[in-house]
């Protein structure tokens, strides 16, 4: 069990939790500007660009954030249903979608539907059930915590894990 989820996260860790530009999009319910962030190679100076235009107390709804490979190449989609800078350094967000397209074809589904990102340490933590898909299995735990600058995550509390035989690859 741990070694798969150890390879999981390998997988999932390394790319940046939020990157690109500041580019707005006015949303529907007539809230705050949704993020809806343009493609580009700098990840850390854009993420912080779109962060820092999150003020304090104001909910920004429909964030999609993209990360892009230095080719172009869609690496994963941040889809947040709503996201709030809680603190200085600290953005929550609700109902986390994240889709990790790997070079082989496959794709990660993580879901969580509370979430807090630390700017400082850059981890990103859920108190809520957490869950990470593939076509060939399916991990819940009861919380998350994922560390993007050293690549390592977990699952805490009491964690599952669905195969399912016939796409094992």
């Amino acid at each position: 069990m741990k070694s798969w989820l150890s390879l999981l996260l390998v997988l999932v860790a390394p790319v940046a939790l939020l990157a690109q530009s500041d580019k707005s999009a006015k949303d529907s319910k007539g809230g705050t500007p949704a993020a809806t962030p343009a493609k580009s190679t700098d990840s850390g100076a854009k993420e912080d660009a779109i962060i820092d235009s999150i003020p304090s107390g104001q909910t920004y709804y429909g964030l999609r954030i993209p990360n892009f490979s230095p080719t172009g190449k869609l690496l994963m989609l941040f889809d947040a249903k709503a996201a709030k800078r809680i603190t200085d350094r600290n953005l929550e967000m609700q109902d986390l979608k994240i889709e990790i397209h790997n070079d082989d074809g496959t794709t990660f589904h993580v879901s969580m539907s509370h979430s807090v990102f630390n700017l400082d340490t850059r981890i990103l933590t859920s108190d809520t059930p957490t869950t990470i898909s593939r076509e060939d299995f399916v991990i819940t735990g009861e919380r998350a915590e994922f560390h993007l600058k050293n690549k390592f995550g977990r699952m805490l509390g009491a964690t599952t894990m669905t195969i399912n035989s016939e796409n094992v690859k």
